[in-house]
């Protein structure tokens, strides 16, 4: 069985056409007629003809090859993102090469190189937090469309959320309940991430005139071992805060776990509030309240920048609450 791949002249000999027509007719061209149009796309899925996309990358100087760099695929927000933007790409039949940097500086040097020898239209990066100067230098070649963090050493479009807005809007909630002792779990100010989030609390409590207290601030690295030992600290408090905020999934997931091992009702015990929008909020006994990101919108933001070149300028959205069933008034007792 022959295994050589059907060119443009055996679609041409098929259908007793010329080659260029055959070729202008495969790239839509309006000086072929829609009935030679469908004859020939036909004849070329029934011969299993496959573009020379080499050849076309060489004449127009790039593919239709679309880059995206993620820290990591197992968080629900990348995965989410990578599927609303790998749909959109293939409606515009563009590849979408997925690259997975797990937030180390090398790896991801190294894939900003792998992908640029496929000449990609456009890269869409969620950097690490520290990019080496030659990630920089080398997504400067080509349009790169920062998503969440932002290098300012690179120039162009960035789609993001407002940073401190999830946990501005988390302590709003609480505090209207009536909560006063609301403890918090979140990054470490070492990150800009962290220093948004406390940002964002402070400016909760600044404009009601008071201060949060600092031992219901646990502040660390965004895992669950972290989070587990913070949450059973504050609950170990003499007076252990009535109400919770915890600002990541990883956090969210396994202090949950501190809370349901002691036994506590959530929200008659603690209220609580949570991060993301994993499905398993919804099945928590009463759902979890949670401040979650606009994943479709983000992605179609993204999306709409790599789609049209001409488009510049940030696109900064805001965080959602979603509510449900884990936060409730405050009760004295």
């Amino acid at each position: 069985m022959s295994t050589t791949r059907p060119t443009l002249k055996d679609i041409a000999a098929y259908l007793n056409l010329t080659h260029p027509t055959v070729s202008r007719a495969l790239a839509g061209h309006a000086s072929i007629s829609a009935d030679t149009r469908v004859r020939v796309r036909e004849a070329a899925a029934k011969l299993g003809y496959v573009a020379n996309s080499s050849a076309r990358m060489l004449k127009r100087g790039q593919s239709d090859v679309v880059g995206l760099l993620l820290p990591d695929i197992t968080n629900e927000f990348y995965a989410a993102v990578a599927k609303r933007l790998a749909d959109d790409c293939g409606a515009r039949q563009q590849p979408l090469l997925l690259s997975i940097t797990s937030d180390d500086p090398e790896r991801e040097l190294a894939l900003v190189r792998a992908l640029l020898e496929a000449r990609p239209v456009a890269i869409v990066a969620a950097l690490s937090r520290s990019p080496l100067p030659e990630t920089i230098a080398l997504l400067g070649q080509v349009r790169c469309v920062q998503f969440m963090q932002r290098d300012e050493r690179l120039d162009g479009p960035w789609v993001s959320v407002e940073a401190s807005g999830g946990a501005r809007m988390a302590m709003d909630h609480l505090l209207d309940l009536g909560h006063r002792r609301i403890g918090f779990v979140g990054p470490s100010p070492d990150y800009a991430i962290g220093q948004a989030r406390l940002r964002g609390v402070s400016e909760a409590y600044g404009a009601r005139g008071i201060s949060p207290d600092d031992t219901l601030m646990r502040l660390g690295p965004a895992d669950g071992q972290f989070a587990q030992a913070a949450v059973e600290a504050m609950l170990d408090l003499p007076a252990p805060p009535t109400a919770l905020y915890l600002s990541s999934a990883p956090i969210s997931m396994c202090g949950m776990r501190a809370i349901s091992r002691r036994g506590l009702s959530v929200p008659d015990d603690i209220s609580v509030i949570v991060a993301g929008n994993a499905a398993w909020y919804d099945v928590w006994p009463s759902g979890l309240t949670s401040i979650s990101l606009p994943m479709a919108r983000l992605a179609d933001a993204a999306s709409a920048l790599v789609a049209d070149a001409g488009l510049g300028g940030d696109t900064i959205l805001a965080f959602e609450l979603v509510e449900r069933g884990s936060t409730a008034p405050f009760r004295v007792g």
